[in-house]
């Protein structure tokens, strides 16, 4: 039965093969047959004329003697025509239809594994179902005895509690044991055992047991069942079971003595013996020291007085391994081989007593419940390779639709890419990938032809290698056959065994057969689209019409991408001179705005500082003649105190005295006045500097000042102005120009800061010195802790015209005509960024002069 198990698993291995094997049967089929035939009636052609070798164009080769020339012929053509067929079944084998040959092998291996996997699982389940009856049974007999040892005890426990018994007296306790084994029929001997160990038995025999572990384990209080041993007195291989005898109160919990029972030991190996598994099976038990106590065979049965050997020292490791885990009083079933046989061994322990027993039986009688799911199996797996056929026969069928629908697919994508795009690189780079993709080609590329150069320069291919692409030089005989059909456009098929003699293939290529397909454009170089293969290919017509109408549709694709290149040249031309102009415009328009800015604010500077200096010329002599006039009237007071009424009550009507006291408090309002009207009229002639038309160095703190001056008035005291000047030097500059920069950052800041409802607004302005690139530079930020300016439009923000402000707010040309004064017109920078606190913050910087 083994034997046939094993087989049926080699079996099932064999129908898994036979499934994988059944996959390649695909390479066979007929549809290459009639390509086959074509080959050989183009080989055999080509033997009959060579002057058709290179597409019925190339130079004949020299003549030869006729009979040497017939055998070349003939062996040249058998070696060309092998080639070819076997390379036409490498290429269908792992080219054209690999990925369909991968799925049916995929399909057939999952289907195998599948039905492999649900067999052994089925099996396995049913297996371990019949190795828990096995073990059942096992545990069923142990049961059986553990209950007879139980019921056992408890009746000499139960005689040893009489207290007849408990009075140790031979002539009071015999009739009473002889009156016991007649009623319970199991034991036939029943013993008094005193404290020393002597005993009396109901045969009327006399020894001592003091040595034996039974009577030991008694007096110390414990009931037990003893090992099987040789009676002293009857010389018969029994068990006892030892019960104490407690002393009779007033000294209770005190052993006087025990009381023991015989009991043969045929009542286990009767137990034993019924425990069978179908034929050769067997069980045996062994004690605590793996001595077979029960066995079939009896030369392997030992007991405390006769020595056997133990299990545990067994020469066969399964056996030995076994009898460990029965010492360890452990439960399991497990297939383990012994005695050269594959058996079962299930093993269980004993509760009453320290033996464990085991029921070996042999793996067939219960693997044989298994025929009918072997049976079944096999069924299945016969019908299993039919359906597996039709299945890859259909799946083939269908793949070669797909390849043809492919085809056109592919020539509808480039169609679809031609009037989706016009860029050429793109067009050209993904007509070569889907050729490869398609044909499954080593590689595909399209190039220009220079005649003067006679090379073929290589623009765009695919390959699997990604070496560089470079003008490739060909011979003229390979060159010649390519360019002689140029005027009807012909594709031309060239390969390594049709080349003239003497004629080399260029090694940067690396193929044996090529395809040349022309591709015919308007006022363009010639162009061609080239196919090749590593190995000898035959190419059919379906692949030779599928190229010539890509190449029309390139060709198309070409001129296009040629006419949308010059469009996109003349407009990126336009668009060049439209910015310029706008920039131009721009600057003219503001540099006029601020030209005549400066012009009225010089005016009205002019115009105010005249009256002012009049003005601030004559208080000083206001001031004297009035002091004058107050120490006169105060003589006049001293001299005549006593002044007529008419003179008291003017005097009281115009309030003299106050008049006294306040006069000299207005002329001196009216001298702070003049003053801040003349800082006022400076101020303004700074921010213009009309006067200063060429760089001159000045000091940027001061136009800082005057700018914030000028905005005094949208400032106030809703805004904190927070100033952290370093030390700067004077710098070679345009001071207006910088103002006026100043001036749009400010006014962008607290336009910023006005739009929020917060308390804490504020500016911060910042200057120093930095170093860059071995060039020192004078920066000047200016941050404020506004809402911020979106990363969206940070690339924008210096662009003419462009602003986040509401319609009428803005113009959008105020930091346009910043980074234009800061960039072109003082070779410095200008930057926006985000400070850690939030807001936005303008970094200028503009270089310092080598002598400063």
């Amino acid at each position: 039965m083994t034997d046939d198990y094993e087989g049926l698993n080699l079996g099932y291995s064999c129908i898994l093969f036979l499934n994988c094997l059944t996959t390649c049967l695909i390479l066979s089929l007929p549809n290459d047959e009639d390509r086959l035939m074509k080959l050989t009636l183009r080989e055999h052609l080509m033997m009959q004329n060579p002057a058709n070798q290179a597409g019925s164009v190339s130079a004949p080769p020299p003549q030869t003697k006729k009979l040497r020339r017939f055998w070349q012929n003939i062996s040249n053509s058998t070696q060309s025509r092998w080639q070819q067929a076997h390379s036409l079944w490498q290429h269908r084998r792992q080219r054209r239809h690999l990925l369909t040959l991968l799925i049916l092998a995929t399909t057939a291996l999952t289907i195998s594994t599948t039905a492999c996997i649900s067999y052994f699982f089925v099996r396995g389940l049913i297996l371990d179902n019949l190795k828990q009856i096995a073990l059942l049974k096992l545990e069923k007999g142990t049961d059986e005895i553990d209950r007879w040892l139980s019921s056992r005890k408890a009746e000499i426990e139960t005689i040893a509690y009489d207290p007849t018994v408990g009075t140790l007296n031979w002539q009071l306790v015999e009739p009473r044991l002889q009156g016991e084994i007649y009623r319970l029929k199991e034991y036939f001997i029943l013993s008094l055992t005193q404290s020393d160990g002597s005993f009396i038995n109901t045969l009327g025999n006399r020894a001592n047991s003091k040595d034996r572990q039974h009577f030991q384990k008694a007096m110390a209080g414990q009931l037990n069942v003893s090992d099987p041993l040789i009676g002293r007195s009857t010389k018969v291989s029994t068990i006892i079971i030892s019960a104490p005898i407690w002393a009779l109160p007033p000294a209770p919990n005190q052993v006087m003595g025990v009381l023991s029972g015989s009991i043969k030991l045929d009542r286990v190996t009767s137990v034993a013996n019924s425990l069978l598994y179908g034929s050769d099976s067997y069980a045996f038990a062994l004690n605590s020291q793996g001595v077979p106590i029960v066995h079939p065979n009896n030369n392997l049965i030992g007991n405390i007085d006769r020595e056997a050997p133990s299990f545990l020292q067994s020469k066969d490791p399964a056996l030995s391994t076994i009898a460990r885990q029965m010492i360890d009083r452990q439960t399991n079933i497990e297939l383990v081989k012994i005695d050269n046989k594959w058996v079962y061994v299930a093993y269980a322990p004993l509760k009453e007593v320290n033996w464990s027993m085991a029921l070996v039986i042999p793996r067939e009688n219960i693997e044989s419940k298994l025929q009918a799911l072997n049976l079944l199996t096999s069924v299945v797996a016969g019908l299993l390779i039919p359906a597996m056929l039709a299945a890859i026969w259909l799946i083939y069928s269908s793949e070669n639709n797909r390849a043809q629908a492919e085809r056109e697919a592919m020539l509808n994508r480039i169609a679809g890419r031609i009037r989706a795009s016009l860029e050429l690189d793109k067009i050209v780079q993904s007509t070569v990938e889907e050729i490869v993709s398609l044909l499954h080609l080593e590689r595909a590329a399209f190039g220009w032809y220079k005649p003067q150069e006679k090379t073929l320069q290589i623009l765009w291919e695919c390959c699997p290698s990604d070496s560089p692409t470079q003008a490739i030089k060909f011979e003229s005989y390979f060159l010649e056959n390519v360019l002689v059909r140029n005027g009807q456009g012909e594709p031309i098929i060239l390969s390594s065994d049709t080349w003239a003699k003497g004629v080399t293939q260029p090694p940067e290529l690396k193929a044996n057969s090529y395809l040349a397909v022309p591709v015919q454009t308007q006022n363009q170089p010639q162009g061609y689209l080239i196919c090749s293969h590593v190995t000898h290919w035959l190419w059919s017509r379906e692949e030779i019409q599928l190229l010539k109408a890509v190449a029309d549709q390139l060709a198309i694709a070409i001129t296009q991408a040629h006419l949308y290149s010059q469009t996109q040249d003349q407009v990126k031309l336009l668009n060049s001179a439209l910015n310029e102009l706008k920039k131009t415009q721009t600057h003219l328009v503001q540099s006029e705005k601020m030209s005549s800015l400066g012009q009225m604010v010089a005016g009205i500077a002019h115009e105010i500082n005249n009256p002012v200096n009049f003005i601030s010329a004559n208080l000083p002599h206001t001031s004297k003649y009035t002091k004058d006039l107050l120490e006169l009237v105060s003589l006049y007071k001293e001299a005549f105190p006593e002044v007529p009424q008419e003179i008291a009550d003017f005097t009281e009507e115009i309030e003299l005295e106050f008049i006294e006291e306040d006069l000299p408090h207005i002329l001196d309002s009216m001298k702070i006045g003049t003053e801040r009207i003349r800082s006022i009229v400076l101020s303004l002639r700074n921010f213009s500097r009309l006067d200063e038309s060429d760089k001159k160095q000045a000091d940027i703190h001061e136009g800082i000042e005057n700018t914030l001056l000028l905005l005094s008035n949208r400032i106030k005291n809703r805004i904190y102005i927070v100033k952290k000047y370093g030390k700067v030097p004077s710098v070679e500059c345009y001071p207006s120009q910088l103002n006026q920069v100043f001036m749009n950052l400010l006014n962008n800041a607290i336009d910023a800061l006005n739009e929020m409802d917060r308390l804490d607004k504020i500016i911060t302005i910042s200057t120093g010195v930095v170093r860059e690139h071995g060039a020192k530079f004078l920066k000047v930020a200016i941050a404020d802790n506004g809402p911020g300016i979106p990363d969206s439009v940070k690339d924008q923000i210096f662009n003419p015209f462009f602003t986040t402000k509401e319609v009428g707010k803005g113009t959008g040309l105020g930091l346009a005509i910043s980074y234009k004064i800061v960039v072109d017109g003082h070779g410095g920078s200008i930057t926006i960024s985000q400070p850690p606190g939030g807001g936005t913050e303008f970094l200028v910087k503009i270089p310092i002069s080598n002598g400063k």
